[in-house]
């Protein structure tokens, strides 16, 4: 089994693991300093334990309870939160910019049309939730 750890942003800002095509959402840190992670899946009781850099892959506990994801999903998210930030970032820039821009530099991923339109709207949501700030005249 392949355990190779990378980490991702959920879409709610906060850290996940990617180990073997399986999030794990983190859960705490332990007295013995490593990191818990619990699946993402909350009917799932796997999780991993991985050390405090979070560089590698320490133990991975339990047996999954659901089907894998597939690497063109995890693409899709980090694609997306890396737009969101960056449109939410700098304000000014067209969201086909950034789009462009992100797509060229995630080289390999298996992006579709609709995933395209998710993004678009995603970085449109983000912009909504903290407009620019009006100076009174």
């Amino acid at each position: 089994m392949e355990n190779s750890l990378k980490i991702i942003m959920s879409e709610r800002g906060k850290e996940l693991a990617v180990v073997s095509s399986h999030k794990y959402r983190f859960i705490r840190k332990r007295k013995d300093e490593m990191l818990k992670w619990i699946c993402y899946n909350k009917s799932c009781y796997a999780s991993i334990l991985t050390d405090v850099k979070k560089t590698q892959v320490i133990a991975v506990i339990g047996e999954h309870k659901h089907e894998a994801i597939t690497p063109q999903n995890i693409d899709r998210q980090v694609l997306r939160e890396n737009c969101k930030r960056k449109a939410s970032d700098s304000i000014s820039t067209r969201p086909s910019k950034i789009i462009r821009k992100e797509l060229l530099t995630n080289v390999g991923t298996d992006i579709v049309h609709k995933d395209i339109s998710s993004v678009r709207k995603a970085m449109y949501m983000a912009r909504r939730k903290n407009p620019p700030q009006t100076h009174p005249t």
